[in-house]
Protein backbone atom coordinates (compact mmCIF):
# COMPACT_ATOMS: atom_id res chain seq x y z
CA UNK A 1 0.00 0.00 0.00
CA UNK A 2 1.45 3.22 -0.91
CA UNK A 3 1.93 6.07 1.40
CA UNK A 4 -0.37 9.22 0.90
CA UNK A 5 1.31 11.58 3.31
CA UNK A 6 4.77 12.74 1.47
CA UNK A 7 2.40 14.66 -0.74
CA UNK A 8 1.27 17.07 1.91
CA UNK A 9 2.66 20.52 1.47
CA UNK A 10 4.70 21.52 4.80
CA UNK A 11 3.19 24.73 6.65
CA UNK A 12 4.78 27.36 8.24
CA UNK A 13 3.30 28.49 11.44
CA UNK A 14 2.59 32.30 11.77
CA UNK A 15 1.73 33.88 15.39
CA UNK A 16 -0.66 36.18 15.60
CA UNK A 17 -3.05 38.18 17.95
CA UNK A 18 -6.62 37.96 16.54
CA UNK A 19 -9.19 40.69 17.73
CA UNK A 20 -12.90 39.28 17.20
CA UNK A 21 -15.24 41.08 15.80
CA UNK A 22 -16.42 41.12 19.63
CA UNK A 23 -13.20 42.81 20.67
CA UNK A 24 -12.02 39.57 22.64
CA UNK A 25 -8.57 39.00 21.94
CA UNK A 26 -7.01 35.52 20.99
CA UNK A 27 -3.58 34.31 20.16
CA UNK A 28 -3.68 31.91 17.41
CA UNK A 29 -1.21 30.00 14.91
CA UNK A 30 -1.72 30.06 10.94
CA UNK A 31 -0.51 28.06 8.49
CA UNK A 32 1.06 29.50 5.54
CA UNK A 33 2.46 27.74 2.71
CA UNK A 34 6.07 28.39 1.73
CA UNK A 35 4.73 29.27 -2.05
CA UNK A 36 2.27 31.92 -2.33
CA UNK A 37 0.00 31.68 -5.86
CA UNK A 38 -0.09 35.43 -6.62
CA UNK A 39 3.01 36.36 -5.97
CA UNK A 40 6.83 35.85 -5.59
CA UNK A 41 8.03 34.43 -1.89
CA UNK A 42 6.08 32.71 0.42
CA UNK A 43 2.11 32.81 0.88
CA UNK A 44 1.15 35.76 3.37
CA UNK A 45 -1.82 36.38 6.02
CA UNK A 46 -3.18 38.85 3.81
CA UNK A 47 -3.13 36.22 0.53
CA UNK A 48 -5.54 34.11 3.63
CA UNK A 49 -7.36 36.64 4.69
CA UNK A 50 -7.93 37.41 1.25
CA UNK A 51 -8.31 34.32 -0.36
CA UNK A 52 -11.82 32.55 -1.64
CA UNK A 53 -12.02 30.30 1.90
CA UNK A 54 -14.99 31.35 4.55
CA UNK A 55 -13.29 29.87 7.13
CA UNK A 56 -9.58 29.07 7.71
CA UNK A 57 -7.42 26.71 9.97
CA UNK A 58 -6.11 28.09 12.69
CA UNK A 59 -4.64 26.68 16.26
CA UNK A 60 -5.00 28.37 19.48
CA UNK A 61 -1.79 28.69 21.24
CA UNK A 62 -2.71 28.34 24.36
CA UNK A 63 -4.90 24.69 23.69
CA UNK A 64 -3.00 23.60 20.64
CA UNK A 65 -6.83 22.82 19.37
CA UNK A 66 -7.05 23.15 15.61
CA UNK A 67 -10.06 25.26 14.59
CA UNK A 68 -11.49 26.24 11.70
CA UNK A 69 -12.07 30.22 11.75
CA UNK A 70 -14.82 32.24 10.19
CA UNK A 71 -13.03 35.12 8.50
CA UNK A 72 -15.87 37.62 8.55
CA UNK A 73 -15.55 37.90 12.46
CA UNK A 74 -12.41 38.51 12.63
CA UNK A 75 -12.10 42.34 13.02
CA UNK A 76 -8.40 42.45 12.96
CA UNK A 77 -4.89 40.15 13.40
CA UNK A 78 -2.01 42.48 15.02
CA UNK A 79 1.01 41.23 13.56
CA UNK A 80 4.22 40.72 15.51
CA UNK A 81 6.76 41.52 12.63
CA UNK A 82 6.38 42.53 9.15
CA UNK A 83 4.32 40.45 6.66
CA UNK A 84 4.34 41.71 3.07
CA UNK A 85 6.04 41.01 -0.40
CA UNK A 86 9.38 43.02 -0.97
CA UNK A 87 7.78 44.78 -3.94
CA UNK A 88 4.62 46.47 -1.45
CA UNK A 89 7.34 47.95 0.70
CA UNK A 90 8.61 49.77 -1.97
CA UNK A 91 5.50 52.05 -2.75
CA UNK A 92 4.64 55.22 -1.22
CA UNK A 93 3.37 55.11 2.66
CA UNK A 94 0.52 57.09 3.50
CA UNK A 95 -0.48 58.15 7.16
CA UNK A 96 -4.00 57.70 7.75
CA UNK A 97 -6.37 57.63 10.61
CA UNK A 98 -8.99 54.65 10.96
CA UNK A 99 -11.86 54.23 13.20
CA UNK A 100 -13.43 50.74 13.76
CA UNK A 101 -16.88 50.76 14.77
CA UNK A 102 -16.13 50.18 17.99
CA UNK A 103 -14.50 53.34 18.80
CA UNK A 104 -10.84 52.61 18.24
CA UNK A 105 -9.19 54.78 16.85
CA UNK A 106 -6.03 53.66 15.12
CA UNK A 107 -2.91 55.76 13.75
CA UNK A 108 -0.98 53.74 10.95
CA UNK A 109 0.09 53.56 7.54
CA UNK A 110 -1.05 52.06 4.35
CA UNK A 111 1.69 51.31 1.14
CA UNK A 112 -0.35 52.60 -1.63
CA UNK A 113 0.03 49.74 -4.48
CA UNK A 114 -2.18 51.67 -6.85
CA UNK A 115 -1.84 52.64 -10.48
CA UNK A 116 -0.84 56.82 -10.51
CA UNK A 117 -4.52 57.95 -11.56
CA UNK A 118 -6.11 55.92 -8.10
CA UNK A 119 -3.33 56.60 -5.58
CA UNK A 120 -5.55 58.54 -3.24
CA UNK A 121 -6.44 56.73 -0.15
CA UNK A 122 -10.06 56.79 -0.88
CA UNK A 123 -9.48 54.84 -3.97
CA UNK A 124 -7.19 52.01 -2.26
CA UNK A 125 -10.08 51.71 0.14
CA UNK A 126 -12.29 50.56 -2.78
CA UNK A 127 -10.53 49.25 -4.73
CA UNK A 128 -8.59 46.80 -2.51
CA UNK A 129 -9.99 43.47 -1.14
CA UNK A 130 -11.75 42.67 1.91
CA UNK A 131 -8.50 42.65 4.75
CA UNK A 132 -5.97 45.48 4.38
CA UNK A 133 -2.43 45.99 5.69
CA UNK A 134 -1.64 48.70 7.73
CA UNK A 135 1.53 49.95 8.92
CA UNK A 136 2.11 50.69 13.05
CA UNK A 137 5.27 52.02 15.29
CA UNK A 138 5.27 48.85 17.60
CA UNK A 139 3.15 46.09 15.79
CA UNK A 140 1.50 46.00 11.93
CA UNK A 141 -2.78 45.32 11.90
CA UNK A 142 -4.17 43.15 9.19
CA UNK A 143 -7.53 45.01 9.13
CA UNK A 144 -11.58 43.88 8.11
CA UNK A 145 -12.76 46.69 5.97
CA UNK A 146 -15.96 45.71 7.21
CA UNK A 147 -15.34 46.62 11.00
CA UNK A 148 -14.50 50.11 9.86
CA UNK A 149 -15.98 53.38 10.34
CA UNK A 150 -14.18 55.78 9.00
CA UNK A 151 -10.53 56.92 7.90
CA UNK A 152 -8.90 60.16 7.59
CA UNK A 153 -5.99 61.11 5.80
CA UNK A 154 -3.20 62.38 7.90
Amino acid sequence: MQEKHHMRVEKNKRRVTLCRSDGMKLDVNFFLSPYAEGHSGKELMLDVLNSNSAFLPAEDIHTGATFFLNKSEVMFLEIPERDLAEETVLNPQKSVQVELTNHEILNLSLFMEMPEDRSRVSDYLNFSPGFIYLCGKEKDIILNKSFVFSVKDL
